[in-house]
């Protein structure tokens, strides 16, 4: 979905400027990448740090942040009117499923000057599969109470109500899909790593993309 490439190009562009051209050993991708994953899915500035020229622990904790909170905003409470309280919890909650994913860099092969392909080992999770069919369930519970006229006023203000309790139940629901989640086969994502006329390196959006998309499921979802 639109709204999760431009998640992924806020975390790509924010490491390109910071991320260094390699070492005296040679640039190493599979390390790289395996960093900037740590980084994305487990909140792990360790790695990060070691690969990335002149990058603080607060930039790079900055940078997951981000992430976390664009992913929550643009996918999960998008639409949705809640507290600060309620979008922190949300948060929270993100990131401790996103620290669930598991995921393997393997050896990268150098396919061009300054170019490789990094396989990655994944077992998709059913975390926002298992998610929108208890919303969809929800959904039709709160339609049935529409029916039955169980929200009083007018069609706003029954509208209005509606989205409240959306919102008020969608927490303990992704909740309750988190804690029942399970972890499909595993399958090989390739991401390609290259450099700029700079000699930045930076991994292909596309790429990147298309793992998250993979290993949450969100491309059977529509997303």
């Amino acid at each position: 979905m639109g709204r999760l490439k431009k998640m992924i190009h806020i975390l790509i562009t924010c490491m390109i400027p910071l991320t260094a051209a390699g070492c005296g050993g040679g640039f190493d991708a599979s390390g790289y990448t395996e960093a900037i994953l740590d980084l994305q899915f487990q909140g792990d500035i360790k790695n990060a740090r070691t690969l990335v020229a002149g990058a603080t622990q607060e930039e790079l904790r900055e940078m997951y942040q981000e992430f976390i909170e664009n992913f929550v905003a643009g996918y999960i409470t998008d639409g949705m009117e809640i507290s600060d309280a309620a979008s922190e919890e949300f948060k929270e909650l993100a990131a401790a499923i996103f620290a669930s994913m598991r995921y393997e860099v393997g050896d990268a092969k150098k396919t061009g000057k300054k170019e490789y392909e990094v396989p990655v080992v994944i077992q998709p999770s059913d975390v926002f599969l298992r998610y929108k069919d208890l919303l969809t369930e929800d959904a039709l519970r709160i339609s049935e109470k529409v029916k039955n006229g169980e929200f009083g006023g007018s069609e706003e203000e029954v509208q209005n109500q509606v989205m409240a309790e959306i919102a008020g139940n969608s927490y303990k629901l992704l909740e309750k899909a988190h804690e029942e989640s399970g972890y499909g086969e595993r399958q090989t994502v390739i991401l390609k790593v290259k450099s700029d006329a700079n000699g930045i390196y930076f991994i292909e959006e596309d790429d990147m993309d298309s793992l998250i998309k993979k290993i949450l499921r969100l491309d059977e979802i529509g997303g």
